[in-house]
């Protein structure tokens, strides 16, 4: 797991224990995005569910939104029900989180790794839209298996500046790292989250920059695909070149040559921007993320890039 960074963009989840929110305020606190709590179990809805959403789409917060689950006690088809019903009409920037912690380790990690994977996977099909997992850290390492490691985590590790590492996931995509926080719009306490920065630009459409790097060694900087591995990079004249094969191997997209414009096709659609080196054809990082339709980012701690898209 990846420690917090100065990079990291600032937010908070709320529920009906917030009480009133002046959003407004929370947003010039610089708090720019919030998980809001719809609905638990198979028949409870958040009373401040549609006052909380309005509200902070009004003072243009970025937001999401997540269901408790109560595994122990409901199957996943019930829960999920319950929850898409609660959302309806209304519309998410970020995936829908289904909040996994508590009582839920009660009926054991395998059968609930199923049961998670199960209600993802009923959300998103009667959605259309992506889906993600909220846990502690220490539950996530404990109760949540490998089968669940290709959708986004939101992890609660609360006093540290690095979350504790699992077997299932390298990275988080939200972190949790307090849930007594102040902020300006909320009397009392509030949970404070910081969200990877290419992450929170690939659901609201915001451009990241990949910083350059500083480093002259050949494909050694591991290119990062929505969380996965797909290949190494190098350097070229101070910024992160990818192998185009390598991109297209790891996305589905198939690479080929055009011999009459001389150059490379992704798909569909010709790649102006490249360089080829020992017959191997490079494309900018940046570029590589606009074929995809996302953003790259590069994070300074781990040395490698990150790319997000929704695939």
């Amino acid at each position: 797991m990846q420690a917090r960074s100065d990079s990291n963009v600032n937010g908070i989840d709320v529920s009906r224990y917030q009480g009133d929110v002046n959003w407004s305020r929370v947003k010039a606190a610089g708090k720019l995005f919030a998980f809001i709590k719809a609905s638990e179990g198979n028949s409870s809805t958040d009373p401040r569910f549609e006052r909380n959403v309005t509200g902070a789409k009004a003072a243009d917060v970025k937001i999401g939104f997540y269901h408790y689950a109560h595994p122990e006690r409901n199957t996943p088809g019930a829960e999920a029900a319950h929850f898409v019903g609660t959302i309806s009409g209304y519309d998410a920037d970020f995936p829908h989180v289904l909040d996994v912690e508590g009582a839920a380790s009660s009926i054991g990690a395998a059968a609930l790794t199923d049961w998670v994977d199960a209600w993802l996977e009923d959300v998103r099909k009667q959605t259309g839209h992506p889906v993600m997992i909220y846990s502690g850290a220490s539950f996530a390492r404990s109760y949540l298996g490998k089968e669940l490691a290709e959708y986004p985590l939101w992890v609660a590790h609360y006093g540290v500046n690095k979350p504790m590492d699992n077997g299932t996931w390298g990275r988080w995509a939200v972190f949790q790292y307090s849930q007594s926080g102040q902020t300006d719009g909320i009397s009392g306490n509030v949970d404070l989250n910081v969200m990877e920065r290419a992450f929170f630009d690939q659901y609201t459409g915001t451009h990241t920059e990949v910083e350059d790097v500083d480093t002259t060694k050949p494909d050694t900087i591991k290119i990062v695909i929505n969380d996965k591995l797909a290949g190494y990079g190098r350097t070229i004249e101070g910024h992160v070149f990818a192998p185009l094969r390598q991109i297209g191997a790891a996305t589905g997209n198939p690479v080929s040559w055009d011999n009459v414009e001389k150059q490379p096709q992704f798909g569909a659609t010709a790649v102006d921007n490249f360089s080829v080196i020992d017959s191997t054809t490079y494309v900018p990082v940046r570029t590589a993320a606009n074929l995809l339709g996302g953003n790259a980012y590069w994070d300074g701690e781990t040395k490698k890039v990150y790319i997000y898209y929704r695939g």
